[in-house]
């Protein structure tokens, strides 16, 4: 069976809750936020890349963001 391989990027933004409002995950404040960016790896005409397209983004705690993450999914082909 396939599966979706997923890759994560994590930054801090310098700022707290207070700036930028409350974690999306847990809708605590925090006083550091940071900002998490999920991509997907594809194949297309033979070659792999990563894109960020149908995957989430989202800003809180650190903990909070890494505890959203998807290992893997199985994936759909594309002509069942």
């Amino acid at each position: 069976m396939a599966y979706i391989e997923y890759r994560y990027r994590i930054t801090s933004t310098g700022k707290s809750s207070a700036q930028l409002g409350p974690c999306e995950i847990c809708g605590k404040y925090t006083s550091e936020v940071f900002y998490q960016v999920e991509e997907r790896k594809y194949l297309y005409n033979g070659k792999t890349g990563w894109t960020q397209k149908n995957c989430r983004d989202y800003f809180g705690h650190k903990e909070c963001l890494i505890e959203k993450r998807r290992l893997r999914a199985n994936a759909i082909p594309e002509h069942a």
